[in-house]
């Protein structure tokens, strides 16, 4: 295993798949690669950025926290733009050659997965790599 994908929404289930795949990657020595999808709305007349600026800095230090306590020796922080938070995922890991995808089991998008199906789950069923949802 050469590359882990961890992806992170600022959520707690998120922030522990991150422990997990930073832990995991430092024991198989493998790259890590952290990606935040800033999710984006388009309305009728406007694009509506679901995370503010300020919301990503936070998550970047705590991505940072995280990584450097777990002793991993390097990581990526990738940041893509996107509709569809399960698609960025899956392209993203296609992209870096991701040999393992790991995520929370939930996140931020409660009400949207209570209508539509996680984001979690529709990773599951599209990835072309291993996926490990944390809880």
């Amino acid at each position: 295993m050469k590359t882990i994908l961890a992806a992170v929404d600022g959520s707690a289930p998120s922030y522990r798949a991150l422990e997990h795949a930073a832990l995991l990657s430092k024991a198989l020595g493998a790259d890590l690669v952290v990606l935040l999808v800033r999710q984006f709305i388009v309305g009728r007349h406007d694009v509506l950025e679901v995370w503010t600026n300020e919301q990503v800095s936070e998550i970047r230090k705590h991505v940072g926290k995280v990584v450097s306590e777990s002793g991993t020796p390097s990581h990526r922080v990738l940041e893509e733009h996107s509709r569809d938070v399960a698609y960025a995922i899956i392209e993203a890991a296609l992209s870096n050659h991701v040999d393992l995808i790991v995520m929370g089991a939930s996140g931020m998008g409660s009400i949207k997965a209570f209508i539509l199906g996680s984001v979690s789950n529709s990773v599951l069923r599209q990835a072309a790599c291993p996926v490990m949802i944390v809880h």
